[in-house]
C-alpha cells in the first residue's frame, strides 16, 4: 500500500526511543505516572514537540498538550493522543503508540507544507492506567470536568498534585484553548483483529467499567490451636466471596467480565489466621443495567459471607466508567480514509478503559485499533506488527487533516 503522507520509519524509531526509557527485561517498559521515568519521557516528548514547532501547554492535571497552529486563530482544536504511562511489567506499545503517532502527523504535516482551518493539539493524558494513583484517567477525567481532586488517592502516600510539582509539570488551566473532537490510536489489546487476519478496526465503543474495594474483617488467631469452627479467617470470607460473585457475573450475562485482580492479607503469616483481607475487584460489561445488576449481587452476597464466616465486610466503589459509543460521523471519517486506502477494518468493542472513554462524554470521540500479536498487553511480549502501525497512522492521519479542514 502506496502510504501518501506519514512515514512508517519515523513512527517505528520514535516508539524504539521511548521504550528506552523505564525500560526493563524482556523487552518491556516500566513507568508509572509521575515517577522520575515518566518525567524523562515527558521531556523527550516535550523536546519532539518543540522540534516540530509545537507550542506546549500543560494544564492542572498535567496533561500536555503539544498544539500546532491552525489558519483561524480561534478555531477549536482537534485532539490526537492517548498516554505515556505503562503498567509496571508493561510493552513498548500500549498507550505510547497514540501519542507518538500524533507526532508522526504534525510532523508529516510539516514536512509536507500543509496548513490546516483548526489547530490540531496532540496530547499526552497523565496517569491512565491507574496504577500509581487511582482512580485511573485521571488526567481525560479532569480535563472535562469529572475528577474530585480530593478523590485522588496514591500509592504509599504519594500526592498526585505534589509529585506533579516535584517533576516540574504541574500547569495552569486552559482558560483560551477549546476542543473540536478527540481522535486515538491505540493498540487492540485482544485477538479479534488477528483471528479476522485486519490490521486495524474501528471501535464503536467501550465498556463500562467498574472497581470495587472489599475489606474482610475477622480475627488473627493460631493457625495450631484455633478449631476451624471457631475462627473468623478473613482470606477464606473474600476467597468464598470471589467465586460466589464471578459465578453469580456469568449467570447474568455471558459477556461480562470479572476479575479480582489484587490480594492483601494481614498480617500475612503463615502459621496466622488472617484477620484481615482486601480484594481489589474488576467489573466490566457494554450495558449499565448489568453492572447495576452485579452490585446489587454483590451486596447480596456479602450480606450472606459475613453471616456464614463469621466476619465484617466494608465495599467502596474506586473508580467508575460508564459505557460509551463513539460519535457516528468521526467513525465515518475513519472508515472513509481507510477504504480510501484499500483496507476493510473490522468494527469492535473495546473491552478495556481508555482516555477516549472520558473524552467522548464532553466531545466527538473515535478510536482506531491497530492488532495485536495474540492479543497480549500489560505484558513485556506485547507487540504490533510495524506495518499495520504505519498504516494505522496513515488512516489516522487522513481522518484528522479531513476534520481540521485540510485536503487529502
Amino acid at each position: 500500500m502506496e502510504r501518501t503522507l506519514t512515514k512508517g520509519d519515523r513512527l517505528w524509531s520514535t516508539l524504539m526511543e521511548m521504550a528506552c526509557i523505564g525500560a526493563i527485561a524482556e523487552d518491556g517498559c516500566c513507568r508509572l505516572s509521575l515517577t522520575d521515568e515518566d518525567r524523562r519521557a515527558r521531556d523527550l516528548f516535550a523536546r519532539w514537540c518543540r522540534d516540530a514547532g509545537c507550542v506546549l501547554r500543560v494544564d492542572p492535571f498535567g496533561n500536555m498538550f503539544a498544539i500546532r497552529p491552525g489558519l483561524r486563530n480561534d478555531a477549536p482544536a482537534i485532539l490526537v493522543g492517548s498516554h505515556l504511562d505503562t503498567q509496571p511489567h508493561g510493552g513498548r506499545f500500549d498507550g505510547v503508540l497514540g501519542v507518538l503517532a500524533g507526532l508522526e502527523i504534525l510532523r508529516a504535516l510539516n514536512d509536507a507544507g500543509i496548513k490546516t482551518e483548526h489547530p490540531i493539539a496532540v496530547v499526552n493524558w497523565t496517569n491512565e492506567e491507574g496504577v500509581r494513583f487511582k482512580p485511573g484517567l485521571t488526567g481525560s477525567k479532569g480535563f472535562i470536568g469529572a475528577l474530585d481532586k480530593a478523590a485522588i488517592e496514591g500509592a504509599g502516600g504519594a500526592d498526585y498534585f505534589s509529585e506533579l510539582s516535584r517533576i516540574g509539570y504541574a500547569g495552569q488551566r486552559l482558560l483560551d484553548f477549546e476542543a473540536l473532537a478527540y481522535y486515538e490510536l491505540h493498540i487492540e489489546q485482544g485477538p479479534v483483529l488477528e483471528l479476522a487476519k485486519a490490521p486495524v478496526g474501528i471501535v464503536e465503543g467501550v465498556q463500562g467499567v467498574r472497581w470495587f474495594e472489599i475489606e474482610f474483617h475477622g480475627q488473627d488467631a493460631h493457625a495450631g490451636t484455633t478449631p476451624m469452627d471457631g475462627r473468623s479467617d478473613s482470606f477464606m470470607a473474600a476467597a468464598s466471596l470471589a467465586l460466589r460473585l464471578r459465578e453469580g457475573a456469568i449467570s447474568l450475562e455471558k459477556n461480562i467480565r470479572f476479575t479480582v485482580g489484587r490480594v492483601e492479607v494481614s498480617p500475612n503469616s503463615q502459621n496466622t489466621v488472617p484477620g484481615s483481607t482486601r480484594l481489589h475487584i474488576d467489573v466490566r460489561h457494554g450495558s449499565s443495567p448489568v453492572l447495576d445488576a452485579f452490585e446489587r449481587l454483590m451486596v447480596e452476597v456479602i450480606s450472606e459471607v459475613e453471616a456464614q464466616e463469621n466476619v465484617r465486610v466494608g465495599i467502596r466503589q474506586t473508580m467508575g466508567v460508564a459505557p460509551v459509543d463513539f460519535d457516528h460521523t468521526c467513525r465515518e471519517r475513519l472508515w472513509k480514509c481507510a477504504r480510501a486506502l484499500g483496507l476493510e477494518p473490522v468494527s469492535l468493542q473495546s473491552g478495556a478503559m481508555h482516555d477516549a472513554s472520558s473524552l467522548a462524554t464532553s466531545l466527538p470521540t473515535a478510536m482506531l485499533f491497530v492488532q495485536s500479536r495474540d492479543g497480549i498487553s500489560h505484558n513485556p511480549l506485547e507487540w504490533s506488527d510495524p506495518d499495520h502501525i504505519a498504516t494505522a497512522c496513515e488512516i489516522l492521519a487522513q481522518a484528522v487533516l479531513l476534520h481540521a479542514g485540510a485536503p487529502l
